[in-house]
């Protein structure tokens, strides 16, 4: 019988990806092909039922895929979800045979400094880390151009897949305070190394089947009282001061999260918690801007009030993690075991992981082909990343339920740096400018004789100064809000004595230059080009008297041109009568 051309190649493949050793394959193929198999689909399941391969190796090759299957000493088994910045494997070490996970970043992130940054950074705070509650990392290395990270293997679903494929997406009382519970364990060992997670919610909490929880990812994490490069690092890849998912960030991480502590934390697992009692957000709403809004402002329904069955006490527990100041919740996150451990039950946790897998791997080629389609659309757009928005930012956005098992907005990330590292103009985002038809003071009618404005270099609309002080920096209270970690919190300012501008620097991180040079305090003209931190360029003019004066060179020029052909038409009429009639 003729062996068809798929499987030669499907030995080929499978040869090459040393999967399985060259001599049992030409057993195995010499079985099969006396057994009449002549389809490479139909030879790949058989050696998946052997299980010399598993399904995830065996879709791969059968795509062409024999490569990728080894990083070092340990080999891809399965693939088990996607991350912010790559994809996590179930891997086995060949020496030890132990199953490991092993995070690797995108092959297309490999250059993006940024994002290499936020990687390693994670590598080294799990790496500091040694408690139950807490998904354990051993190492870390690079293969091919790409690092990775080896890992706790855990087998079960995140919380927010536990709450979804429930028919009401709520867990009982008891077994969400555990959970809680188990989760404030983790933190409380976190926060006591020096760290805060700043990025605890559903996603980031995985249980297996005897309820037992791990908190993961630590790429947003920061060390208290440390150096601040990585802090820097971590914004710039966000392009903002705050970090975190919109719907369970805490007020104050939101305006800086430079000031996040361990309260935060435990605000945000109350966020957590309140997703697990109720089958929804605090404040499910479906802008980003609105959510951040009722973090500062509003008070979350309490849970009791929705769930009757829950015992006010806990519902009071609840009110407290959700505190708006941070001196009015726990203070820290063993007060919050203490708490919930009355009212905790550990439960097992029943799942199809199978189903979730598919899910995981479904979600994980969406992102994937949604990330490449940004990456397409990038590379022909403008270079500059510089813009003008109205809404503010987050590493997620908000939806008006539990927000999907997604990336953290990794196009955004990269938007910060280009796609290959390089650096773009930092965002902007104009805040508090002044309603012209609003009653005004004596102060801002001086600034409203002023007609100045700033103007990206990069590209972008003027921005007026219609304030004084006019000010500049990272947090949402600032009138210019520059999405750069480069950026000071309150960078700079720009003073009005009622004829001119002054530009005063704040005690910032990289200072001030004025036309290339650096300034503490100096008088602005028409034309000076402001360079705030390494990179945001802006002139300070009048594009509005600007435009005129350009108007008015162009009038000039073509009136000049008028008179200049008049003038020529004259003298060549005069010399063609001349020449005709004056002989």
């Amino acid at each position: 019988m003729a062996t068809s051309q798929a499987i030669e190649s499907f030995w080929i493949q499978l040869a090459d990806s040393r999967l399985v050793p060259a001599a049992q394959i030409k057993v195995i193929a010499r079985e099969l092909e006396t057994a009449g198999v002549a389809s490479d689909a139909v030879a790949a399941k058989n050696l998946v039922q052997r299980g010399l391969i598993t399904r995830y190796q065996a879709d791969r090759l059968l795509e062409g895929r024999s490569r990728g299957f080894f990083f070092d000493d340990y080999k891809l088994l399965d693939l088990l979800g996607v991350g912010g910045m790559g994809w996590v494997y179930r891997a086995e070490n060949t020496k030890t045979h132990e199953i490991f996970a092993l995070k690797v970043l995108l092959d297309q992130l490999k250059h993006d400094r940024g994002l290499l940054a936020r990687f390693e950074q994670e590598a080294r705070a799990g790496q500091r880390f040694n408690h139950e509650n807490i998904v354990r990392t051993f190492g870390c290395g690079a293969a091919g151009g790409l690092p990775y990270v080896i890992m706790e293997y855990v087998e079960g679903p995140s919380l927010l897949e536990l709450l979804r494929f429930r028919d009401h997406s709520r867990l009982p009382w008891e077994q969400a305070c555990d959970i809680a519970r188990q989760a404030a364990r983790g933190l409380h060992h976190v926060h006591l190394a020096g760290f805060v997670h700043r990025d605890m919610k559903p996603q980031n909490l995985l249980i297996d089947r005897k309820g037992l929880v791990k908190i993961l990812d630590f790429g947003l994490s920061m060390l208290k009282d440390g150096e601040e490069g990585d802090e820097f690092s971590m914004a710039m890849i966000f392009g903002h001061e705050c970090v975190g998912t919109a719907a369970y960030t805490a007020p104050e991480q939101a305006i800086d999260s430079l000031t996040a502590d361990a309260r935060s934390d435990v605000y945000s697992l109350g966020c957590t918690l309140y997703a697990s009692l109720t089958g929804d957000t605090p404040f499910p709403f479906a802008k980003t801007s609105e959510v951040l809004k009722a973090h500062q402002t509003q008070l979350a329904r309490n849970v009791s009030d929705i769930v009757p069955s829950i015992p006010r006490a806990v519902g009071n527990i609840v009110a407290k993690m959700l505190a708006k100041k941070p001196e009015d919740r726990f203070a820290t996150a063993a007060e919050v075991v203490d708490a919930l451990s009355v009212w905790s039950q550990t439960a097992p946790v029943e799942f199809d992981f199978r189903r979730i897998l598919a899910d995981r791997n479904k979600g994980a080629q969406e992102k994937l082909q949604e990330y490449q389609k940004q990456q397409r659309a990038k590379a022909g757009a403008t270079n500059s990343t510089a813009r003008l928005t109205s809404t503010s930012s987050v590493a997620s956005t908000a939806s008006g339920s539990l927000p999907s098992l997604s990336i953290p907005s990794s196009a955004s990330s990269v938007a910060r740096r280009g796609p290959f590292g390089f650096e773009n103009q930092p965002a902007i985002l104009v805040r508090q400018q002044i309603n012209p038809e609003a009653p005004k003071d004596s102060q801002s009618a001086n600034v409203r004789k002023s007609t100045m404005a700033l103007v990206p270099l990069a590209g972008g609309e003027p921005i007026p100064l219609l304030k004084d002080p006019f000010v500049i920096g990272r947090r949402v209270d600032c009138d210019l809000q520059v999405q750069d970690a480069s950026v000071s919190s309150r960078h700079c300012e720009l003073r009005f004595d009622g004829q001119n501008w002054t530009i005063v620097d704040l005690n910032s991180r990289n200072g001030i230059r004025v036309n290339g040079e650096p300034v503490q305090k100096q008088r602005l003209q028409s034309g000076d080009t402001i360079i705030i931190g390494p990179s945001l360029r802006l002139r300070f003019g009048n594009p509005r008297g600007e435009a005129v004066a350009r108007m008015s060179r162009r009038v000039r020029r073509v009136l000049l041109a008028i008179i200049v052909l008049a003038v020529i038409a004259t003298t060549v009429g005069a010399g063609y009568w001349y020449w005709h009639f004056g002989h």
